[in-house]
């Protein structure tokens, strides 16, 4: 039992608020790749290396924030207002994120906060619905959505099998690695199948760092300071905002 897992590292390990941090340093440091560090055939080889390193290390931030979206939705007092929370930042993020990315405002790619409402309705909707049928038309559905969603269809997926085996640690991480694995080999049959480098996106296998993370986790909340509370909130569209502001800057 999850309980008896914790117990034995509860001196040990992380709390929730240290693996936050470290999953908004590794947003940090893949997102500062994506945009300005130089890959690709053309690029140097060490500019190329140290792209893969970055991004690899940025694969730790999706999965962690699923995972306690998974924790928070079993254990919020109050499930109305976090799901409000969500949604409002997904909006007010969704600004810096389409001109970081596409420099423009409307476009049909949502960013990761909308994937975490996303994720969220579908908790809801799985244990709120009843009749079996529509339980299950409205769970694809939502999955369906978040296909124009950071993380795409995985996230969902991850977070089901977070929330399935919340009593069992172990099994989580074994159900997620094997998520995992599914999605790195469907990335390289994707990008061999259209006449790209195989190994292109290698740097996604960063997720399996998730693995000895979590498995340190200790089940404490930590610090309930209001920083620590508010603070991906605040710094993922703020963050996203400066990257749009600096790539304006040196066009």
């Amino acid at each position: 039992m999850l309980t008896e897992q914790i117990s034995e590292t509860k001196d040990n390990g992380l709390d929730r608020v240290g693996i936050k941090y470290i999953a908004i340093a590794a947003m940090l440091i893949d997102h500062i790749a994506l945009f300005f560090v130089p890959h690709g055939d053309d690029s140097p080889f060490l500019m190329s290396a140290l792209y893969f390193i970055m991004r690899f290390i940025g694969r730790i931030t999706g999965p962690v924030m699923i995972f306690f979206l998974t924790e928070g939705f079993t254990h919020t007092s109050s499930k109305k207002k976090y799901g409000i929370r969500l949604l409002l930042f997904g909006l007010i993020s969704q600004i810096p994120y389409a001109l970081s990315h596409y420099d423009k405002l409307l476009v049909l790619d949502f960013n990761v906060i909308i994937t975490l409402a996303m994720i969220f309705l579908m908790l809801l909707a799985s244990e709120r619905i009843s009749d079996h049928t529509l339980n299950t038309v409205a769970v694809f559905a939502i999955i369906m959505i978040t296909f124009c969603c950071d993380w795409g269809v995985f996230g969902p997926f991850m977070a089901w099998l977070f929330y399935r085996y919340r009593d069992d640690r172990k099994m989580q991480l074994r159900m997620y690695s094997t998520l995992c694995t599914i999605q790195v080999v469907s990335a390289a049959v994707f990008l061999a199948k259209n006449g790209c480098h195989w190994y292109g996106e290698l740097w996604q296998t960063g997720v399996f760092l998730v693995v000895p993370i979590l498995n340190i986790y200790n089940g404490k909340r930590g610090s309930g300071s209001a920083v620590n509370k508010w603070i991906f909130y605040i710094i993922y569209p703020l963050h996203l905002l400066i990257i749009w502001l600096i790539k304006y800057k040196i066009r």
